[in-house]
């Protein structure tokens, strides 16, 4: 009977602003994120084994300034990502968050994610897609972190091609908060 490998240290998590210098390891992460959502999403790679990835392509390209993007990191090693932008309506939203399996219920993506939050007060929008329920439990954790129970989740039709998205909204500012 063998023990499973240890976890690899998900301590201190750090955020790190993408620059141009970390072009490829931002689209190598992307590629398993994309390879993560390919199931739900019932894409197929490309005929030359990569998949498509507007978001991060969109990024990349610098066309909107609002698009952010940031490393993470976990005990100094590259744990992950997280792609912010202007949420419709206003605020921010989490376009896209990656937490490579190694890490995932350590504890690391929960802290990038409140911390991600905290850069930025004030309204915040989170969409996932309800088919991984981890993924519930996880935002709903973090909303809870940020803005205690004044957090609101409502479901949107889906669009062509992707499942339907629910979303969690909150604010954290806590003298403006509204759902």
């Amino acid at each position: 009977m063998s023990a499973d490998p240890p976890r690899p240290a998900a301590e201190p998590v750090e955020l790190v602003p993408v620059n141009r210098s970390h072009r490829a390891v931002l689209e190598n992460l992307g590629q398993l994120y994309r390879h993560d959502l390919s199931g739900a999403y019932r894409h197929l790679p490309n005929p030359d084994g990569t998949f498509n990835n507007r978001r991060l392509d969109l990024f990349l390209a610098g066309a909107d300034p609002e698009r952010r993007a940031l490393l993470i990191t976990a005990a100094g090693a590259l744990g992950g990502f997280v792609m912010t932008s202007a949420a419709e309506g206003g605020g921010r939203s989490i376009s896209d968050f990656f937490i490579v399996r190694a890490l995932r219920r350590s504890g690391a993506g929960r802290e990038a994610a409140r911390q991600v939050i905290a850069m930025t007060p004030g309204r915040w929008s989170i969409a996932f897609q309800v088919y991984n329920p981890g993924v519930q439990r996880f935002w709903t954790q973090v909303a809870t972190d940020v803005a205690g129970d004044s957090w609101a989740m409502h479901d949107e039709p889906p669009a062509a091609g992707r499942p339907p998205d629910t979303w969690i909204t909150f604010h954290t500012d806590h003298r403006q908060r509204h759902s």
